[in-house]
């Protein structure tokens, strides 16, 4: 059995059926409480990024966990089968990792070409302008309580960043419930049966709170480093507190393109994307490719596989960056503050007449220990900490301890991401929308160095013929003919979303499970058929290009102004 990582929030709400407490968390990952009454949050989406070590024999998981309810309800159990190092993560790695590898569908326009006799191809002419791009859219212990009872252990307590995390090891599910009741952790009837399965399989269990006192806006992903050499998400427990069609997202950091070894792999049908509503289907599309025969809801599509280079590091780290500064600075020093200091290293900006916190930490580690005097707006009082030096409450400053947090929430997550991405030469990125009653297996990754790069950039060529339809000209050679006002055409129940179903092992080319290019050729055939007609105008093709080159030049204006309105998935 391979080693699983943890990874935050896609483990269930843990939660039994009691009265609120103001310090109890939820079991699992998200709670909230209505009529007295524990609920899990709904998990809308997971990004996870892992990275293999095969000298070392480890994995690297970092989870982005998103969070905004109460922090005194925060909780977090995750089954992993080895003892994790934790660290605290960068959330602007994430946001630079979303950006970089984000699919796009876009085209250019062409005209003055003359049709091909095969109607499922179009036109081979030059581009005459851009048509527009889209991307899609597709965080000390306060107890110690919960004595070990039977064989359940305690292995590992730690403070990490702003969580408290304990390990748990054996045990039966019972003996786990009782120590997260009386750590103070909600629990849910329905995850007993499937934390048994875990405990039966050898897994240990991450509990992780939220020190007190820390506020949601301080969550960061966290980091786990364990022993293996295969990552894998435990889906079994997130069951609890899915909503349907969730999005699991996982990137892929080594010397090759990840694959999923135990789910399928699909490969989408881009005829079924609508290219011209900025591949707002996007979505659905992957979600109904999923649930293709051969795949059956247990698959990934691959969205990005390449060179890690693309990731941008900008604003994760800076050599600027530099915690001892602070360790003996008072809050202003001959008219120098605090916020001057953090500006002169790049993590503030108040250049403009309002500051802007330039990493997500900044802001509540000022309000930890410089927080605004009372009836001094916050801006007001970092922009100008000089002139409200005899308000500043030198009871909660710390230099030593504002350079320690700087040290551990910022400066040491900033350089592990880029001396990550500086190591592993090739990232994947990889997505599938499963609902809970498919969560029945746990997805696990291999890495695969003979499947080729994967573009996240996807362009057509929207071709303008002398008479008839226009025709959207696929990467892949094929032509879709548009409806006569321009609209992406329905094609119905015979056109799949998948175009592939596939098995990839370890080596070697994938193993085909289902090819659908058949029915997609006949569907799309069938399509054009539909739309491959002449109006009857009596134009020449002179004058028809005359008006086209008017429209042209709208065509110019509109894509432009549609690639800035890049939709990201997340």
């Amino acid at each position: 059995m391979s080693i699983l990582a943890g990874l935050a929030g896609l483990a269930a709400g843990l939660a039994v059926w009691l009265p609120a407490e103001p310090a109890r968390a939820c079991g699992g990952f998200f709670c909230d409480v209505v009529n007295n009454q524990p609920i899990p949050v709904d998990q809308t989406g997971e990004n996870i990024l892992f990275a293999i070590d095969e000298a070392a024999g480890t994995v690297e998981a970092h989870i982005q966990i998103q969070y905004t309810g109460d922090p005194l309800k925060f909780g977090w159990v995750i089954p992993v089968t080895a003892v994790p190092e934790f660290a605290v993560g960068s959330e602007l790695l994430f946001t630079n990792l979303l950006a970089a590898t984000v699919p796009t569908y876009s085209f250019t326009f062409a005209s003055d070409c003359s049709d091909n006799d095969r109607p499922e191809f179009g036109c081979a002419a030059d581009a005459a302008s851009d048509g527009g791009g889209q991307a899609l859219s597709g965080g000390g212990f306060e107890t110690d309580s919960g004595g070990d009872t039977g064989g359940l252990e305690v292995v590992k307590r730690e403070v990490v960043g702003p969580f408290q995390i304990v390990v748990l090891k054996g045990g039966t599910a019972d003996e786990v419930w009782q120590w997260l009741d009386a750590a103070g952790y909600y629990q849910d009837p329905a995850a007993a049966p499937i934390m048994q399965e875990y405990l039966d399989e050898g897994f240990y269990f991450v509990a992780a709170k939220l020190i007190h006192g820390t506020g949601v806006e301080e969550l960061q992903p966290i980091v786990m480093t364990y022993e293996g050499t295969t990552p894998c998400v435990p889906l079994r427990l997130t069951a609890i507190a899915a909503t349907p069609h969730m999005g699991v997202r996982v990137f892929g950091l080594g010397h090759a393109r990840y694959a999923p070894s135990n789910y399928r792999h699909v490969e989408i049908n881009d005829v079924t994307i609508d290219w011209t509503t900025n591949a707002d289907n996007y979505s659905d599309v992957v979600q109904q490719a999923i649930d293709a025969p051969g795949s059956d809801g247990h698959g990934f599509v691959t969205e990005y596989a390449g060179a890690s280079s693309v990731v941008s590091t900008t604003g994760v780290f800076s050599p600027a960056w530099n915690a001892e500064t602070f360790v003996d600075a008072a809050p202003v020093n001959s008219g120098f503050s605090i916020v001057d200091a953090l500006e002169s290293q790049g993590l503030v900006d108040c250049s403009l007449g309002t500051c802007s916190y330039l990493h997500p930490q900044i802001l509540p580690l000022l309000r930890t220990y410089l927080p605004a005097p009372p009836g001094i707006p916050e801006d007001e009082f970092y922009r100008d900490m000089a002139s409200y030096e005899e308000l500043i409450d030198l009871e909660v400053w710390s230099g030593a301890s504002f350079a320690t947090e700087l040290q551990e929430r910022v400066i040491d997550p900033g350089k592990r991401a880029v001396d990550l991405l500086n190591r592993w030469p090739y990232l994947s990125r990889l997505l599938t929308i499963i609902s809970p009653e498919e969560m029945t297996v746990d997805p696990e990754f291999i890495q695969n160095a003979d499947l080729g790069d994967v573009s996240n950039s996807r362009q057509g060529v929207q071709q303008v013929p002398c008479a008839g339809s226009n025709r959207m000209l696929m990467p892949d050679g094929r032509g879709v003919l548009l409806q006569p006002g321009g609209q992406w055409p329905e094609f119905g129940e015979s056109m799949p979303f998948a175009r592939r179903v596939e098995q990839i092992a370890p080596a070697g080319a994938p193993q085909l499970i289902q090819d659908f290019d058949p029915a997609i050729v006949a569907s799309l055939k069938a399509s054009n058929a539909r739309f491959d007609y002449d109006d009857g105008d009596g134009l020449s093709c002179a004058l028809r290009r005359g008006s086209w080159s008017a429209a042209l030049g709208l065509g110019v204006v509109f894509a432009f102004a549609w690639r800035g309105r890049r939709r990201r998935v997340v």
